[in-house]
């Protein structure tokens, strides 16, 4: 099947091999930019697609269907089983993958590998942290909480001294951070380690955490509403949101809303249950779709995007997105605080790394993220704020989870 823009040859009078590269990331068009600029042989052309749940995905679908795949395609860590699962990207272990597998985090390896084969190569990732305003953490004589019982100490304090103002506020639609929450308290969602997908958002992990968010919403410590919607920002600008269950994504939202913020924010660890461990939150992929016509030149591309310090610095000035791969830190951190002032005296990239290698490696995704997320978004948007909303969701999403996969033919255990 050929690529509907895939013109090129291989051969010296033809010109380069054009590879076609669909994502809607941050840093995509300047990475293909920059990589074009450094190769002879083979030629990215960068499409612009809507957001991955925004319609992204079904376009990737589509296109694969119709036999028009594109080349290289960015797929969130979420998803990839949903792909895997309906044949929409083909397995890399013949195009040499399996020697990048020591760069990787085991946890960022294990998103990707699913059945004994490798299907994607990990682009960026998300671990959580902890964003909060420096300056008025400074002014009101308070530090960072290391534990969420802490956490919960400060929210008092914070509301006693500026009763207009909350600590921080939990995205009520934002179904990826109640992930990177309950992947951080320990527990698994799903779970194919006996070959049938067992699903579970209702274990003890997941119940300790949302009842903590519960109460801390239903005694007013934290808001619970849209993050980035318009009160949101509001209240970041005014000072009456001083914090941020964030990861490094998360520095570039901030630098767009509320931009003359910088220089007032710090960066620490996630408060924690008992440990170090993070959750992670975000984070893409590079994956080949089946019927790819320049397989090999895509993945010449991925492995380039996943292993260049060239890659960061093309990115770093459009995206504060961490590389998944351990050994572009040095010049991830360089390349970030040269080019981001909303990044510069904050430490998050040193908090970042410390957090990427502390995230739990056991987490699985479910066969349908896509699907799964949107469920969860609206159990959430119509609980979370009310007496033990979050538990009531998951304990809904739990069930309509399990109905909706045998439903489609899986053999699931609950």
């Amino acid at each position: 099947m050929l690529a509907s823009c895939g013109i090129g040859g291989s051969g010296a009078d033809e010109g380069p091999t054009t590879v076609t590269f669909w994502s809607w990331t941050s840093g995509s068009q300047e990475m293909a930019d920059r990589f074009n600029a450094t190769h002879d042989d083979i030629r990215v052309v960068f499409e612009q697609i809507p957001a991955g749940t925004g319609g992204g995905y079904s376009k990737m679908y589509n296109a694969v269907r119709a036999g028009k795949a594109p080349d290289v395609v960015n797929v969130e860590y979420p998803q990839v089983p949903a792909f895997v699962t309906h044949e929409v990207i083909q397995p890399l272990d013949s195009h040499g993958v399996a020697d990048l597998r020591d760069a990787y985090p085991e946890w960022a390896w294990n998103q990707v590998a699913l059945g004994g084969e490798v299907y994607a190569v990990p682009k960026d990732m998300a671990p959580q942290v902890f964003l909060y305003r420096a300056d008025l953490f400074d002014e009101l004589g308070i530090e960072p909480p290391s534990t969420w019982q802490e956490f919960r100490d400060t929210a008092e304090r914070v509301r006693a001294e500026r009763p207009d103002a909350v600590l921080a506020t939990l995205g009520n639609t934002d179904a990826g951070l109640i992930a990177g929450l309950a992947w951080q308290a320990g527990a698994r969602w799903f779970d194919t380690s006996d070959n049938v997908w067992q699903v579970n958002s209702t274990d003890d992990a997941s119940l300790e955490m949302a009842r903590f968010w519960d109460e801390i919403i239903g005694d007013g410590l934290v808001n619970a509403e849209p993050v980035f919607a318009e009160k949101h920002i509001a209240d970041l600008q005014e000072g009456r949101s001083l914090a941020m269950i964030a990861a490094p994504w998360m520095a570039g939202n901030l630098s767009r809303f509320v931009p003359d913020l910088a220089g007032r924010w710090g960066a620490a660890p996630l408060p924690t249950w008992d440990g170090v461990a993070a959750g992670n939150y975000g984070g893409s992929t590079l994956a080949i779709p089946e019927g790819a016509e320049h397989p090999e030149e895509a993945m010449e591309f991925a492995r380039w995007v996943a292993t260049s310090p060239d890659a960061v610095a093309a990115a770093a000035p459009v995206s504060t997105g961490m590389p998944a791969n351990a050994e572009l830190f040095d010049a991830w951190r360089t390349e970030l605080e040269a080019a981001n002032p909303y990044v510069q005296g904050t430490g998050l990239p040193e908090v970042a790394l410390a957090a990427a290698e502390s995230v739990p490696p056991s987490w699985e995704w479910g066969p349908d993220m896509t699907e799964g997320f949107a469920r969860l978004i609206d159990e959430m948007a119509t609980s979370v704020g009310r007496r033990g909303g979050l538990e009531s969701a998951l304990r809904r999403w739990q069930d309509g989870t399990v109905d909706q996969l045998r439903l489609r033919g899986f053999d699931v255990r609950a």
